[in-house]
């Protein structure tokens, strides 16, 4: 086997070559992310030599996102009162990021079985009080507070001295 091989754009010669690129694929896969190392093991058993994704997959991307959008919604519809529902989806006109983490509460709470029965409007005013209580608390805690020390003779730019025209 003296004639050097193509492989994945390397040219390697024999079994030594072959071995030592698949040695630095595993080093690559354990140092990178555990989210990158998933997507390299599903390219490289899809064949895909980490190209950039073709169109079928960002269609079937696509399609299971709208299905688990669709069964979350369902879920949602089950879990809360026709009034809660309705006021849900006002809330999501208006602030789309409270009403998905109010939506993420009342399925979390479901998925921990502390969900007894449908929840009503009220039940949802109360979670969404709680939402925004600690909305403010982290507004609060990350304000930033300019305090701006005038001083007896100091000109500052309010007081301008208009004697002189």
């Amino acid at each position: 086997c003296n004639a050097p091989e193509q492989s994945e754009g390397f040219s390697v010669r024999g079994r030594a070559g072959r071995v030592q690129a698949a040695r630095v694929k595993s080093f690559a896969m354990q140092a990178a992310p555990p989210e990158l190392a998933q997507q390299l093991a599903a390219a490289q058993a899809g064949g895909m030599g980490g190209g950039m994704p073709t169109q079928q997959d960002v269609q079937a991307a696509n399609e299971k996102k709208a299905q688990q959008e669709a069964a979350r919604e369902e879920m949602l519809s089950r879990l809360l009162d026709p009034d809660a529902k309705e006021r849900l989806s006002r809330i999501a006109l208006v602030k789309p990021d409270k009403a998905r983490r109010l939506e993420d509460m009342v399925l979390g709470m479901a998925r921990q079985g502390r969900l007894q029965q449908r929840l009503d409007d009220t039940m949802l005013k109360n979670m969404l009080e709680q939402i925004s209580a600690g909305e403010e608390d982290s507004k609060a805690k990350s304000k930033i507070a300019i305090d701006r020390r005038r001083y007896a003779d100091d000109d500052s730019d309010g007081e301008i001295d208009l004697s002189d025209l």
